[in-house]
């Protein structure tokens, strides 16, 4: 272990740089601390080339079958040994050619820790540099393909509320730099936030390769099996819209002696990938409690380690589907600033970033939201998360929107509720989903009241906590004038405390409450 000496010739030039222009901070670091990554990293461009080619060998297949499969197997016994020759050295010269050129890109692609944060440079003709403020990290991923899992390779990447909303991805690398690399990033970045002295470290560790990926002395939590995870998947509203929109497209099929086209194929495809997609997302998900934060691994295919601190959770949502009440099955979804902001995120990824349990029972739901909220900030309990969970109208802990509110709610307005307890404000809602929004206060960005027509004709208006980007929202519809008004009263006053005192754990002390210390 040593740390790593940056040469640093002027501390004060050093600093003025940083703030300046990360790329000046950058040109500061010494030629010898900049880092390529394995060298293997070519290679696996390969097989994405070869992916396209097989997709676009298929469409033209899918395209041929319309004109029937003797036609198909007369063009293939029509082509000669020559041609056949001349498509396989076409197709070793295109692969040597994409490895050629990826391994020149590798050559370029470079990252260092630095005392100004995290820096990537990449490009031939046009080059790029990439920086992360150590403060502006969020949370650190690890993700694996099925073929570098097998190698022992993987990337990681860093989720960070930067302002070109972009995630840094460092990789191919070995599985023992990034968990390294983990560590260290994370370390730096909690000391960054509290302002806190620090120094990076260059460690040695010896080349194990471990296929968990996991944590000294972390501490199992949950675990997702495969029988809840296909059962909750047929009982949501994803799989039964699937099934619904197969037996629409073969009905016709059997009733009328359709015979399958090639847009039923399509269809039938996409609705087996749809189901398919969640299945592979969340397969074998496990849940740990590391010194640095909730430890998500999850995927089939594609395995994602997902390190998430507790402080950078600004709220939680705890929510059942329609289907799922017999079994008492909860979903937990979480807010975590600058994950979720960017318009290329698809929603694999949304989902990923937020959704941390699928599906559990709902004492394992009040188990993880335990260790993001500590102190839900009642006495009871047992009444409360019955109320906020299941419960109807006004309560000891809710206010309810008044009754009038049911020309523009009917369906949900008696589960509507809002409840500003001393550490947390809740929301409950829901009909045919039901929820329970729990966010932190003062860790909103503002306070709302908005008022439609209809609304104004009722007296009735709309109340939300803006809070990050992200998939959660905290908005209670339908209240009565006067309540909005006075709730969000009463939560700028407990929000502007809460944050004048800073009320949040440190990791310190959350690792040493949940048992990881």
């Amino acid at each position: 272990m040593g740390t790593v000496p940056f040469d640093e010739p002027d501390p004060a030039h050093f600093e003025a740089a940083t703030a300046a222009n990360p790329e000046q901070a950058a040109d500061l670091i010494p030629e010898d601390q900049w880092k390529r990554f394995h060298w293997a990293t070519p290679l696996f461009s390969l097989w994405k080339v070869w992916a396209a080619l097989v997709a676009f060998a298929l469409s033209i297949l899918v395209q041929a079958l319309d004109t029937g499969v003797s036609e198909i197997l007369e063009t293939l016994t029509g082509i000669s040994r020559t041609t056949v020759l001349i498509i396989i050295a076409v197709l070793v010269g295109l692969s040597l050619l994409v490895v050629l050129v990826a391994w020149v890109f590798w050559r370029k692609q470079r990252y260092v820790l630095a005392p100004s944060g995290i820096h990537y440079r990449s490009g031939i003709i046009s080059g790029t540099h990439r920086h992360v403020r150590w403060d502006r990290i969020q949370s650190v991923e690890i993700k694996q393909g099925i073929i570098p899992r097998i190698v022992g390779l993987g990337a990681i990447v860093i989720d960070s509320a930067s302002t070109s909303g972009d995630d840094l991805s460092l990789g191919l690398l070995k599985m023992n730099e990034i968990q390294r690399l983990r560590g260290e990033i994370l370390r730096i970045a909690t000391a960054a936030r509290t302002g806190q002295e620090f120094q990076v470290e260059d460690r040695d560790l010896p080349n194990l390769y471990d296929p968990d990926d996991a944590y000294q002395g972390e501490k199992p939590f949950y675990r997702l099996p495969t029988k809840v995870l296909l059962g909750s998947m047929l009982r949501s509203g994803t799989v039964l819209g699937i099934i619904g929109g197969i037996a629409i497209i073969l009905i016709p099929v059997f009733l009328f002696d359709e015979s399958f086209s090639i847009g039923i194929i399509v269809a039938l495809g996409g609705a087996v990938a749809v189901g398919w997609g969640q299945f592979n997302l969340n397969h074998g998900l496990q849940l740990f409690l590391t010194a640095d934060g909730i430890r998500v691994r999850r995927g089939l295919t594609t395995t994602t380690t997902q390190t998430i601190p507790p402080r950078r959770i600004h709220a939680v949502k705890v929510s059942q589907f329609l289907l799922w009440r017999g079994k008492d099955w909860w979903q937990v979804e979480v807010l975590v600033a600058g994950s979720i902001s960017k318009d290329s995120d698809n929603a694999s990824t949304m989902l990923m970033r937020s959704v941390i349990m699928p599906v559990g029972t709902r004492a394992e739901a009040l188990d993880l939201l335990w260790t993001i909220v500590p102190d839900i900030g009642v006495d009871n309990l047992q009444e409360f998360f019955d109320d906020a969970l299941v419960g109807k109208g006004p309560s000891a802990f809710f206010v309810a929107p008044p009754r009038k509110s049911r020309w523009l709610d009917p369906l949900r307005r008696k589960r509507n509720g809002i409840a500003l307890t001393r550490t947390v404000a809740v929301l409950r809602d829901g009909w045919a989903s039901r929820s329970m929004t729990v966010a932190f206060h003062g860790h909103w960005q503002g306070l709302k009241a908005t008022q439609g027509p209809i609304q104004r004709k009722l007296g009735l208006a709309t109340c939300r906590l803006s809070l990050v980007s992200g998939t959660i929202h905290w908005e209670g519809k339908n209240f009565g004038l006067t309540q909005v008004h006075g709730l969000l009263e009463e939560e700028r006053n407990i929000g502007l405390e809460a944050r004048a005192r800073n009320d949040r754990e440190s990791i310190d002390q959350w690792a040493e409450r949940v048992g990881v210390s």
